[in-house]
Parts: C-alpha cells; sequence; structure tokens
C-alpha cells in the first residue's frame, strides 16, 4: 500500500534532511549557510586546503554559480611538487566537499518545504479537533465564534503567505541583481 501524495513528500522531504544532516560540510548549519551564500552572492566557493612547501595554503577552489556554471582553480605549485596519491585524495575530498555544498540548497528547500506542511497539518489538523469536539446544535455558531478554530485556519494561511513572500523576495533580488561583489571575505 502506498501512502497518499502529500505524506510521501512529507517523508522524502524528512529523507532528505536525514541523508544529508551531518554532511562533508558540517551538517544542516553549513546547508543553511551554503544556500544564503548562494542566494546572497549568486555563486557558492569550496576550498581544500593543503601541505605546499611553503606551508598550509588553499590548493583547490571551485566556485559554483547559480547559472550553473562551474570552474575550479588549482594552485600549479601544489599540482608540480605532489605526489600522485595525495593529488588523488585531496581531489576526491575537495569534490566530496563539492557535492555536499550543492545537497546543502536541496536541504534548505526540504526544510522550508517541511515547515509550509508542518504548518498545514498542525493548523488543519487544531481545527478538525476544535469541530470534532463541538456540539452538532452550534457548529454554524461555532464557525463565527470560536477563536481557537479561527486560530487553526491561519496557521496554514500564514504558511502560505509567507513563503509566497519569500519566493517573491528571491526572485526580486535574483531579477535586480545585487551589487555585493562576487569576491566574499
Amino acid at each position: 500500500m502506498t501512502p497518499p501524495a502529500w505524506l510521501a513528500a512529507i517523508l522524502a522531504d524528512i529523507g532528505a534532511l536525514r541523508s544529508h544532516w551531518s554532511s562533508v560540510r558540517g551538517g544542516w548549519m553549513a546547508a543553511r549557510r551554503d544556500a544564503v551564500e548562494l542566494v546572497k552572492y549568486r555563486r557558492l566557493r569550496v576550498d581544500t586546503s593543503a601541505m605546499t612547501p611553503d606551508g598550509m595554503a588553499v590548493v583547490l577552489r571551485t566556485r559554483l554559480r547559480l547559472i550553473g556554471d562551474a570552474q575550479t582553480d588549482v594552485l600549479r605549485q601544489w599540482l608540480a611538487t605532489a605526489t600522485p596519491r595525495s593529488i588523488e585524495q585531496t581531489s576526491a575530498a575537495h569534490f566530496q566537499s563539492v557535492a555536499a555544498a550543492l545537497d546543502g540548497w536541496n536541504v534548505a528547500r526540504a526544510m522550508e518545504r517541511l515547515a509550509a506542511r508542518s504548518a498545514w497539518l498542525i493548523g488543519g489538523g487544531y481545527s478538525v479537533f476544535v469541530l470534532l469536539r463541538t456540539p452538532a446544535a452550534d457548529l454554524l455558531h461555532a464557525l463565527w465564534a470560536n477563536w481557537h478554530l479561527w486560530a487553526g485556519l491561519a496557521l496554514p494561511a500564514i504558511a502560505a503567505l509567507t513563503r509566497r513572500v519569500l519566493r517573491w523576495r528571491l526572485r526580486a533580488l535574483f531579477r535586480r541583481g545585487l551589487t555585493v561583489p562576487l569576491v566574499s571575505p
């Protein structure tokens, strides 16, 4: 027996959160930070450091842009002096971090969807609970006068409105473009 579509969607969001909860880049807080950086700067930067003849330095840097472009820079001095095994291990770890950074966007979206769906379930469930406890003779009166019922209905409405406002704000930021330079500290 397959679950209903709304339950399958909630379970998929929970699965996405669970699978990326402790990613290579530091868990859900890093996922949130990566999503904020992606929205704010329209790109995400992933750095990997390794030992060079001059000491620890960033040897691989990948910039993932919102438009889908990716660029990886390699420190030439490290590439010339490191052993092939070291290069392979560092590169594998770096690109695992890049994949985890991309998963951060999916985690942020799953958290947003899960919060909105939870508001619908909690608010709607509470309203149904209030209606079931109301005697049938007072049902019409309860629809107009019971603030508990309206509070339960207001929660999903506020969640839907908040979601639309956030989407509008993101679209406005992307359309207008940011005056923030692409190189961040």
